[in-house]
């Protein structure tokens, strides 16, 4: 618990300091006073996803685009939606474009990642972020956070493959339509919900399949009376 709190309050400290907008300072307050006992329904949630130019930040690689869809009341909130381009600083390996279709012409002249990330954050307040494999978004944006402002994201953030693997765990697993695998795709999960992937490697695209997974499941963990929060968080968080 000290250790928890001295953590906090240098973290508070480097948002405080000249240089980082004020948006990560007020994400940070609303997501430190979230209530975890809520219930689920009452909670505001980010459906989000990213497109990079490959798989390692640390080793140079970087984001493209970031998308984030409203999740109210346990639906999909279409009206609160997020999605900007940006531009690289760097080439854009032709292997990665096969992958996701932005060239390095559709790239050319846009706003760099630090614009981009506050007007994303700006759009998320202090909401628990939500992706598909999240680690790997959590990666890059924690990546560009640092580069451009020496933070990481305050924000909590949930990962629907986590959430689905300890739903097999259930009694009955043909409630959470999936197979026991480590590995959860994001295509056989769709699939598996009769989900359509009209949209595949757009950042958008993904972010809004994610968001019709998750509400699938948190309305399979509503009939098994899962309702609140902690319950949540504890079978999906992203450490």
């Amino acid at each position: 618990m000290v250790v928890r709190r001295f953590r906090k309050r240098a973290y508070e400290k480097k948002l405080r300091k000249s240089g980082v907008p004020d948006v990560f300072l007020k994400s940070f307050e609303d997501a430190t006073t979230l209530d975890v006992k809520k219930p689920i329904r009452e909670t505001d949630f980010v459906i989000i996803d990213t497109e990079t130019t490959g798989l390692k930040p640390d080793k140079g690689d970087v984001l493209l685009s970031v998308a984030g869809l409203g999740f109210t009341n346990g639906r999909v909130d279409l009206s609160r939606s997020f999605y900007e381009l940006m531009n690289p600083g760097r080439d854009v390996p032709a292997e990665s474009v096969v992958v996701h279709n932005l060239t390095p012409d559709q790239l050319e002249g846009l706003p760099p990642a630090a614009e981009v990330l506050i007007r994303f954050f700006d759009f998320c307040k202090g909401a628990i972020l939500v992706g598909h494999h999240s680690s790997f978004d959590m990666r890059f944006l924690n990546h560009a956070l640092e580069k451009s402002f020496g933070i990481t994201m305050a924000n909590r953030f949930l990962d629907t493959a986590l959430i689905a693997r300890a739903m097999q765990s259930m009694e009955d697993p043909t409630k959470v339509a999936m197979e026991g695998t480590r590995y959860v795709s994001l295509d056989e999960l769709a699939g598996r919900f009769g989900i359509g992937m009209p949209d595949r490697h757009d950042a958008y695209g993904d972010a809004l399949v994610t968001a019709l997974i998750f509400q699938r499941q948190t309305g399979l963990l509503r009939k098994e009376n899962i309702l609140k929060l902690k319950d949540l968080l504890s079978m999906g968080e992203v450490r």
